[in-house]
């Protein structure tokens, strides 16, 4: 724990079990603080929305077997999210382990059920092995593609002594472009009659780079729910999150260079099997197998993203762009595309999606603009993708890839310990707000100011749609939920339902400064809602 604390871990999330208990001997001594969750998958989860809230790794402790199972999901999803998550967690002694002998909380072969959404998943055999596997935790965060690792400590291990003082290790720093990659891209970037860039949560710190591209080039911005935020909604050439919507897929369709940065263009972006991207992929990722990925590029930039469109940028900087060339290259054309095309996404929007507009309208008028809004897998949020207006990077978290339900809430509880100063909100829908609503306990123990919205349709409601599309009957699709104002008072929280849009914004102010968390029913058909 002294070792994680020189790693400047302040906070750990988990559950205390049988085989964990001398890793609790040292949290006093560190000064490492503890957080207890009420499920280890609520701990892997609030540990995912602290990375995120903070950009430093989340840590989580939980026991052997089933903590390892429960935890799954939420380092399962920081996996599919390239978040940075260290793992620790207890295992059986040494000497059972593959004896089958039935030992307490026995996985035949732990490390291994975590190795395929782990960076790396290892079993520690002796102490001095330590040191060495967190620093090579800290190179996976910090010097490539960040992605959880998963260390089991065996329970006879854990109380041996050790006499040396353990010492942290420098990462190696992060890859740098390839100085003719850039040329090349530069030159096609700056021939290009109809550019479009597309970036992802890879891009994430490339504001002011990304930005003059943008107006250099006259290209229009478009944005994965992890690249939210990064160039501005309010600019002239950005499309937000719109990926879902099929005027921005046209337009990917459309562009005759793609300029695509940190993104593996993920399914549950656009919840297509492949988007259409007709012309040249200018692709800059950190990690070498996208670049050869579903979506190949002409031009393939392995680095970090922040450098290199830094000296992209240098790069066209130093180019004289022809000002008489294709009108379809001119800032202020590129600017009458992108409103061309937010144009025909609001035409073409749902009476459902309209519905949902409304509700996150009423939210942002009354949200600061860098309030952490994490989202559950439900319809509200899916349509917040490019219904939520967002300013700021950073500030829009939705895990369309692993798609989870019941994540909103741990995720928001880790976000608001890791930030505490900024606003946090969850969103989440009945039956996904089930899955983890004992966390709630844990947001009340720790008196968090944080607001949860639960949007209440009675339904799991994107697969009672798909059923009724398809004429399948509707099985297990409609559960009952309990009476959510009492359950959340229960637990010592404040609860409203929402009954007018002046409600919900005057219960949403009042509960981002509140002495404790705060449920916020909506439910879909309240008459105030129509349009």
């Amino acid at each position: 724990m002294k070792l994680l604390a020189a790693y400047e871990v302040d906070t750990v999330f988990g559950m205390a079990g049988t085989m964990t208990v001398e890793l609790y001997r040292g949290f006093g001594a560190a000064g490492i603080r503890h957080v207890q969750c009420r499920n280890e998958q609520g701990a892997s989860l609030m540990a995912d929305g602290y990375a995120r809230a903070t950009g430093k790794p989340g840590v989580c402790t939980i026991i052997a077997g089933p903590g390892v199972t429960n935890a799954a999901t939420g380092i399962a999803q920081a996996y599919c999210d390239s978040q940075p998550m260290l793992v620790l967690s207890g295992a059986t002694a040494t000497r059972t382990h593959g004896k089958g002998w039935g030992a307490v909380h026995e996985l035949e072969d732990q490390a291994a059920v975590t190795r395929g959404f782990t960076a790396f998943s290892a079993m520690v055999r002796y102490p001095e092995e330590l040191p060495e596997l967190i620093a090579r935790a800290y190179t996976v965060f910090r010097s490539g593609r960040p992605r959880p690792v998963h260390l089991s400590l065996p329970r006879d291990v854990l109380p041996e002594p050790v006499t040396a003082d353990w010492k942290t290790r420098r990462a190696p720093t992060l890859p740098m472009p390839d100085p003719a990659a850039i040329e090349e891209a530069a030159e096609r970037l700056a021939r290009s009659k109809r550019p479009l860039i597309f970036v992802g949560g890879g891009a994430v710190g490339t504001r002011a780079s990304l930005t003059a591209i943008a107006e250099r080039i006259g290209a229009p911005v478009l944005a994965t729910n992890a690249g939210k935020g990064i160039l501005p909604d309010s600019h002239p050439l950005s499309l937000g999150g719109s990926i879902l919507q099929r005027a921005s897929q046209q337009a990917l369709a459309d562009a005759d260079v793609v300029l695509l940065v940190g993104s593996e263009v993920s399914m549950g972006d656009h919840f297509l099997p492949r988007l259409e991207i007709a012309g040249d992929i200018i692709r800059i990722d950190i990690d070498p197998g996208e670049l050869t990925s579903m979506y190949a590029a002409a031009v393939p930039i392995q680095a970090d993203a922040h450098a290199a469109l830094a000296a992209l940028d240098g790069a066209l900087a130093r180019r004289k762009l022809d000002a008489q060339r294709d009108p379809g290259v001119q800032p202020t054309a590129g600017e009458a595309w992108a409103r061309k095309i937010l144009a025909a996404n609001a035409a073409n929007m749902s009476e459902l999606d309209k519905l949902h507009a409304r509700v996150w309208k009423m939210l942002r008028a009354a949200l600061p603009a860098d309030t952490i809004v994490m989202g559950d897998a439900t319809q509200l949020v899916y349509s917040g993708s490019f219904a939520m207006p967002m300013e700021t990077e950073r500030c829009w978290y939705y895990s369309g890839t692993y798609c989870a339900l019941g994540v909103a809430l741990p995720m928001a509880i880790g976000a608001k310990i890791g930030a505490p100063r900024r606003p946090v909100i969850a969103v989440a829908g009945d039956g996904g707000f089930m899955f983890t609503v004992n966390e709630l306990a844990t947001a009340v123990e720790e008196r968090l100011a944080l607001p949860i919205i639960v949007w209440n349709n009675d339904a799991l409601k994107e697969i009672v749609d798909q059923m009724d599309q398809r004429q399948i009957p509707r099985i297990g699709v409609e559960p009952k939920s309990p009476d959510f104002i009492g359950l959340a008072q229960s637990l010592g929280c404040h609860a409203t339902r929402a009954e007018s849009a002046a409600h919900l914004q005057q219960s949403l102010r009042a509960a981002l400064g509140a002495d404790r968390p705060t449920l916020i029913e909506i439910r879909q058909d309240s008459p105030w809602l129509a349009a």
